[in-house]
């Protein structure tokens, strides 16, 4: 259940001043915190419009802007705040039930404050157009799953804990490279984002594939946290891994330990499941009745854990799943130097959790392609038809990366939550899609 209220204040067309208050209730909430109250204020300055701009001949718009204001996050699913009882709990024949979940009658809004510095700008009148954007969103009372004393009868509880920060720049660009008969317009976007946890209050929160997502305080949220691969002892085909223990000095000790001492190395962060870099072009183009159109996205700065598929087929024998083929450049007495230990038939060489499986997520995808014909009114006014449109348009054309998995846009159900993102599963690649149709208007 939603109330908001919103004014808008406008002076010479040049000064713009926004207020908006919007009161957010959800039942997802405890009964003691189901409402938010999320504000927000924004305001314009219409350069463009005053004198010394106005008559301008190369700048046809320019705009300063600002906003700061609050919003509500709800998304962590159904019943998390209520005491649930499980019906498993039947002896000698008769049913029963057991507690299965932890009420907390306090649990309230996950909260992001934001602000954000903007320029919009036209050039040239408007044939060159876009917006630069700075943002800080500081998200306080995150909503997760933490551990609780095991003295309630349970280890785990949704509360309200932690602080998030995200901040980073924004850019658009619009050109209209081409007029007249031959249309042709260019839209650019990209965007960083640079994410830190700044507060966890001593809480250790793991999940995703063998909880090697993890919140760490002073980290981007879900990092890889893992054991450090080293590569292969070209001696006798060992798997090594640096120990990264500490030394009396604070420093980390980064000699190297075979696949036998695994358990005496320990965990460091091994990857970022975040995108340090968002981006897309789109290209138009328009001759008579032909229209074009492609689209390119792309994330780069990011890292996948391929370990939900590799501990099975990129594991050395030990398993008999069908192998990828990079275990064709296994150490062998004749391939002494190489990064993919020897392989050893049901026997754990290098297959355990760690950085050997976080793999460079960064990709370039051809995400949409279309062509289209509009015949010509004096064909389709005869039939009484308004407007007849003939296309094809195809949908994840290609994909460019160094991903080796079936696809660097991957998020396996099995284990995403909020926090835990970038995990592979066997998860299906995306369909190559092609369409031919026709758009008939009367």
């Amino acid at each position: 259940m939603s109330y908001f209220a919103r004014a808008n204040y406008r002076l010479k067309d040049r000064y713009l001043l926004g207020v908006t208050a919007r009161v957010e209730g959800s039942s997802r909430f405890g009964k003691n915190s189901r409402y938010g109250f999320f504000p927000s204020v924004s305001a314009g300055w219409v350069l463009s419009e005053e004198n010394f701009l106005k008559n301008n001949s190369k700048i046809s718009f320019l705009k300063i802007r600002g906003s700061y204001g609050f919003t509500g996050n709800s998304e962590i699913g159904d019943f998390p705040q209520l005491g649930l009882f499980q019906g498993d709990a039947g002896y000698a024949g008769a049913p029963g039930q057991r507690p299965a979940q932890i009420a907390n009658p306090d649990l309230k809004w996950e909260t992001t404050r934001q602000t954000d510095i903007g320029i919009d700008f036209g050039f040239f009148n408007n044939r060159i157009s876009g917006e630069v954007d700075y943002y800080i969103k500081k998200t306080t009372d995150l909503l997760l799953e933490v551990n609780v004393p095991g003295t309630t009868g349970f280890s785990r509880q949704f509360r309200n804990l932690g602080a998030l920060e995200n901040k980073g720049f924004e850019f658009v660009l619009n050109t209209q490279n081409t007029v007249g008969k031959l249309k042709w317009n260019t839209s650019f976007n990209i965007a960083t984002n640079a994410n830190k946890v700044t507060d966890i209050q001593g809480q250790i929160i793991e999940g995703g594939v063998r909880n090697m997502n993890r919140v760490m305080e002073g980290q981007p949220i879900g990092v890889f946290f893992s054991r450090e691969y080293a590569g292969v002892d070209p001696a006798n085909g060992d798997a090594l891994f640096f120990r990264n223990t500490k030394n009396p000095d604070g420093t980390l000790d980064r000699t190297t330990v075979s696949n036998g001492g695994y358990n005496s190395t320990e965990r460091v962060v091994v990857g970022n499941p975040n995108p340090k870099l968002l981006g897309g072009i789109t290209n138009t183009l328009s001759y008579g009745g032909i229209d074009f159109s492609v689209f390119f996205n792309g994330v780069s700065g990011n890292s996948v854990n391929f370990y939900g598929v590799g501990q099975y087929s990129s594991a050395n024998g030990i398993y008999e799943d069908n192998q990828t083929t990079d275990q064709l450049k296994a150490w062998t007495k004749e391939n002494p130097n190489t990064d993919v230990p020897e392989a050893r038939y049901l026997i754990t060489n290098g297959s355990q959790p760690s950085s050997r499986y976080i793999f460079d997520g960064s990709y370039i995808r051809l995400r949409t392609l279309s062509l289209g014909y509009t015949l010509p009114k004096s064909l389709t006014s005869r039939a009484k038809i308004e407007r007849v449109r003939v296309y094809v348009s195809a949908m994840n054309l290609a994909t460019f990366t160094k991903y080796k998995g079936w696809d660097p846009e991957v998020n396996s159900d099995s284990f995403t939550s909020n926090f835990a993102q970038g995990n592979d599963f066997y998860t299906p690649p995306q369909p190559r899609t092609i369409l031919v149709g026709i758009n008939i208007g009367l």
